[in-house]
């Protein structure tokens, strides 16, 4: 797994499928809504509805690691603390890094 710094672009895979590959549908169905999930924080964002993005962040932060992907935990957990505090550019910074992250997610088992 990366840390979002070195190996910007090196696909991140999940951790669960290296566990158990038949979960494949599963992870697939994570994965696909991980695009509408953004979104709706960047809504969220936009509009300085800092308790529907902390929501979202809190909900990210537990479901990423469950499907495999503990750097969505890692990134949605400071996500969660900006919003908490209502912090505008900090959230938009980490919405940011939680996006290029995003970016990389695929649905293969983690290296």
């Amino acid at each position: 797994m990366t840390d979002g710094h070195d190996g910007a672009n090196k696909k991140i895979g999940s951790e669960l499928l290296r566990e158990d590959a038949s979960l494949e549908g599963v992870v697939l169905t994570f994965v696909d809504g991980l695009k509408k999930r953004v979104s709706a924080m960047e809504i969220a964002a936009r509009d300085g509805d800092f308790e529907a993005l902390r929501n979202s962040a809190h909900q990210l932060k537990g479901s990423g690691g469950g499907y495999g992907y503990s750097i969505l935990t890692d990134r949605a957990a400071v996500l969660e603390q900006e919003a908490k505090a209502h912090a505008t550019v900090q959230c938009l910074t980490a919405l940011e890094e939680l996006k290029q992250v995003c970016d990389r997610i695929v649905v293969e088992p983690a290296e």
